[in-house]
């Protein structure tokens, strides 16, 4: 089985990339990705009808395609997910409308707040499923850097995370 995980931020010190790094680390053969790494401009329908659908929304769609499974750390901006999030979600889909037909996903969400990214997690919830992605499981882990020591989640968190994966 082929996992991809993945964070839904471009922040270079993303604390989801790295919640999602960790639960893809608990997952033998699992792929780590940084969205970041795909430079893609932001959607408009008169970009997409002056130049097509861009090589690197093409590539990543590829790469997904590749995948069994997902696992995605959604971060929160405002109570919503993050713009460059959106973004990647509605040019993939103007690639292909169903780009998780037939994908397990996890999400996963975390802030340094008690909310723990669950507005995010729960719109992401929501979406996923018209790409045709099939949600297993969720969790959203609040107070993350009182939940992460060291680079290890401490053993309640991390419990629920193996058990969130074993949905996959």
């Amino acid at each position: 089985m082929k996992i991809i995980a993945f964070a839904g931020s471009n922040s270079k010190n993303s604390i989801n990339h790295q919640l999602a790094s960790y639960a893809g680390s608990l997952v033998k053969g699992s792929e780590i990705i940084k969205l970041s790494d795909y430079d893609i401009p932001m959607y408009s329908i008169d970009a997409e009808e002056a130049t097509g659908i861009p090589n690197r929304v093409k590539e990543l769609d590829q790469k997904l395609a590749q995948a069994d499974a997902l696992i995605i750390s959604v971060a929160e901006h405002n109570g919503n997910i993050t713009a460059f999030f959106k973004n990647i979600q509605d040019w993939l889909s103007r690639n292909n409308r169903h780009f998780l037909d037939h994908k397990k996903v996890v999400i996963l969400s975390t802030s340094p707040g008690q909310g723990g990214g669950a507005s995010a997690l729960s719109i992401t919830e929501k979406t996923l499923p018209y790409f045709g992605a099939t949600v297993v499981s969720t969790l959203s882990i609040p107070s993350f850097h009182k939940s992460m020591k060291n680079g290890i989640l401490v053993s309640e968190i991390e419990s629920a995370i193996k058990k969130a994966l074993q949905e996959i």
